[in-house]
């Protein structure tokens, strides 16, 4: 792949078996920025870790052969390999596997993979070692083996072509910035190093590490140390030998590990979460512009400002030298990057967005304060155009049902009408069935049927609007539903008033006081005692969901 004028290295596609919550699983990257999606332990973070497995051999900056238990299986695969042994039965053990698959150097290319695709990669597997084979069968036929016989498998990371993986010299350097986890990270102690190695001399750091060993010899010769150990050593705790109190040997490089970043005469660990993330991400970019070519952000939102996540998309966006893996619920992040990035993970599984139009990527892009993320993972969604809307519907549902639409998992989610085509577009690629509630705005064919072509008839799609196009917004329709001979009931009057303050109104007064008070009037409807009558269409869209 080229981007900029350069080869660039990117991972195409990963492969997944029997880790964690991703059973079998493929997912098509794209070759900038990759967002992942999805409700808590759906797979989000887990892919994170694959990758950072994969192009590290490190989870948490420890290596991952070195983590393996029988948890990080499948639990599906696990039970099935459990219940098999149990039953008397010798079951293959299973095994994890994690590939990724690039373009570039035919170096790595090969057809050691799980499609024989003869394509440059890497190939992660934990599995039993051929040299603990006959062992397994031997703890089988001996009935020894209950669980997962973690203790018999070994980690392997080749590339495609065979050739066992050196991370030194891999195409990949990533690095992961977890921003859920409080305290130091790798990328912080990275920059104390470099600080220490890039700003001084051979001979400075001699120096440094001479001054830093004094001071420990200082520590021992203090007065109250030698107290503590007069005091140690006449406890004779054991026969024969002297004992005392002295700090752990080191290496030689000790002291440069006790070196600690200060922010503004503060220790970076105790000042604010978000101040923290901002500086570890900012580090961490500007190592990935220099060395690492893979970053993995794990919710980059969390705890910083809009301001501050503004500029930390401006940074991802206008960063070309590197492939970006993003987890976040934050919609600004998803809708900035360009929905076409996002890829949905739910139950170990996943769907790419790249296939939504052109526009309705643009339009999100332009205007990401709309709240894609919420759409996509609410399991029943009702669109509306504003909050009067979004009061009056949950007001209704409530007269009918005794409690509001969220309590039975329907998310009343107001976009205004401009953008239902675009929610619509995502929809209709994850299937999600939705409805979508409109004004006809006095005239159905033009601006319903006309304007909604092609989403309209969609089975998923179902839109609900007032077929009386006398009343061509939500005001004139409610009042009207609470009239009588043409005017408002005295029930609706009290509904809507505060402290009286409408009861000596006629209809045009009342419909006045609507249409220039949306909000407020939807408000007082939603808070009252009293309960009103509510147009059909309204009631068609609690019905929809009875």
């Amino acid at each position: 792949m080229r981007f900029d004028g350069e080869d660039i290295m990117r991972i195409n596609k990963i492969v997944v078996r029997n880790y964690k919550i991703l059973k079998d699983i493929v997912i098509e990257l794209n070759p900038k920025i990759n967002i992942f999606v999805g409700d808590n332990d759906a797979g989000k973070s887990t892919i994170l870790e694959v990758l950072s497995i994969i192009t590290t051999g490190k989870l948490n900056g420890y290596a991952w052969d070195r983590q393996m238990k029988a948890t990080l299986f499948n639990c599906d695969i696990r039970e099935k390999y459990i219940a098999e042994v149990t039953l008397g039965k010798k079951p293959e053990p299973p095994r994890i596997i994690m590939e990724a698959y690039f373009d570039g150097d035919s170096r790595y290319k090969g057809t050691n993979n799980e499609f024989s695709e003869n394509t440059p990669g890497i190939r992660v597997m934990a599995g039993i070692s051929d040299d603990n084979t006959e062992v397994y069968r031997h703890m089988l036929a001996n009935g020894e083996v209950k669980d997962i016989p973690i203790e018999l498998y070994d980690v392997s990371y080749h590339y495609f072509s065979g050739e066992i993986v050196n991370f030194r010299t891999s195409p990949f350097k990533s690095v992961f910035i977890d921003t859920t986890r409080k305290g130091y990270s790798g990328v912080i102690d990275h920059f104390v190093s470099n600080s220490i190695t890039d700003n001084l001399t051979d001979e400075d750091i001699r120096n440094l590490a001479l001054a830093y060993k004094s001071s420990r010899i200082q520590f021992h010769e203090h007065e109250v140390v030698k107290k503590l150990n007069e005091t140690v050593k006449s406890n004779d705790i054991v026969k024969g030998h002297d004992i005392s109190l002295d700090l752990r040997e080191d290496d030689v490089e000790s002291w440069k590990r006790q070196m600690a970043v200060v922010v503004d005469s503060i220790p970076f660990e105790n000042i604010g979460f978000g101040t923290q993330n901002i500086i570890k991400i900012e580090l961490a970019m500007r190592n990935a512009e220099n060395q690492a070519n893979i970053v993995l952000l794990e919710e980059p939102e969390n705890n910083l400002s809009f301001s501050n996540m503004a500029q930390l998309v401006n940074h991802v966006v206008k960063s070309n030298e590197k492939q970006v893996f993003i987890s976040t619920h934050n919609s600004y992040i998803a809708n900035k990057l360009d929905l076409g990035n996002v890829i949905l993970v739910k139950e170990g599984k996943v769907r790419q967005y790249s296939s939504l139009p052109e526009e309705t990527k643009k339009y999100f892009i332009k205007l990401p304060g709309y709240d894609t993320l919420r759409f996509v993972l609410a399991s029943k969604v009702i669109l509306v155009e504003g909050a009067t809307d979004d009061l009056i519907i949950q007001r209704a549902y409530k007269d009918k049902t005794g409690h509001l639409p969220a309590d039975d998992g329907i998310d009343i989610i107001a976009v205004e009408a401009l953008a239902f085509k675009r929610f619509a577009d995502i929809a209709n690629l994850i299937g999600k069935e939705i409805v979508i509630v409109t004004d006809n705005d006095g005239n159905i064919k033009e601006n319903i049927k006309e304007k909604y072509r092609g989403y309209i008839d969609r089975d998923n799609l179902k839109f609900i609007y007032e077929s009386n196009i006398n009343f061509y917004t939500i005001e004139p329709s409610v009042l009207n539903a609470n009239c009588v001979d043409g005017q408002p009931t005295e029930n609706f009057k009290k509904a809507i008033s505060k402290n009286g303050s409408l009861e000596s109104r006629d209809y045009d007064g009342i419909l006045n006081f609507m249409e220039g008070n949306k909000t407020e009037w939807a408000f007082r409807i939603f808070e009252s005692e009293l309960s009103i009558c509510y147009p059909e269409y309204i009631e068609n869209v609690i019905a929809y969901f009875k």
